[in-house]
């Protein structure tokens, strides 16, 4: 298969977060000139710690942006998640922030940061033959040294009805995992 000038650049998602003391948003302006990104905690419950949260930048496949942030997700200075949609910034975010509380039993909600490769592969995401916003999530994962890229085609990571729950599966495997 022949790959064409769209597919070669193609327009991608990424939820970012930074692994040292270097602040994200430094690194990237020193990366690109006028990135295209947002708070993902923008406008949500969770609007208090915007700054401290995920960053979603919208980046090119060929852009100087994105090959830093797949740089520095292999070398474990960034985490997060590689997102391919055909929909635009907007419509990624509000997909994204409504899957950020979720319930956790009885009256209990929190915060599910499922843009944390580690946290996303304990989720086993199931493939939602109807989805509309996200085709792909791309993520480095494994353990150290075995490290690689790994997929999940139309994802979704929790179960959306009536809220966002996580179930008694994916509850056990997140309580395993250690930081």
């Amino acid at each position: 298969m022949v790959k064409t000038p769209e597919k070669l650049n193609r327009t991608r998602f990424l939820v970012l977060e930074s692994q040292h003391k270097t602040p994200l948003l430094q690194e990237l302006y020193q990366t690109a000139e006028a990135p295209s990104w947002l708070y993902l905690f923008a406008d949500t419950e969770w609007q208090a710690y915007v700054e401290e949260g995920p960053v979603l930048l919208e980046a090119g496949q060929e852009s100087e942006e994105y090959r830093w942030a797949l740089k520095a997700l292999k070398q474990g200075r960034l985490s997060g998640l590689i997102l391919e949609s055909p929909q635009g910034l907007d419509a990624v975010a509000r997909w994204l922030r409504e899957r950020l509380t979720v319930n956790i039993g009885g009256h209990r909600q929190g915060l599910l940061r499922f843009y944390d490769p580690l946290i996303w592969d304990r989720l086993e995401p199931k493939t939602n033959a109807h989805a509309e916003v996200l085709e792909r999530v791309i993520y480095w994962h494994g353990k150290p040294g075995q490290q690689r890229w790994m997929t999940t085609e139309n994802p979704e990571p929790i179960a959306m009805s009536p809220v966002p729950a996580l179930n008694e599966q994916q509850w056990s495997a997140l309580n395993a995992v250690s930081a």
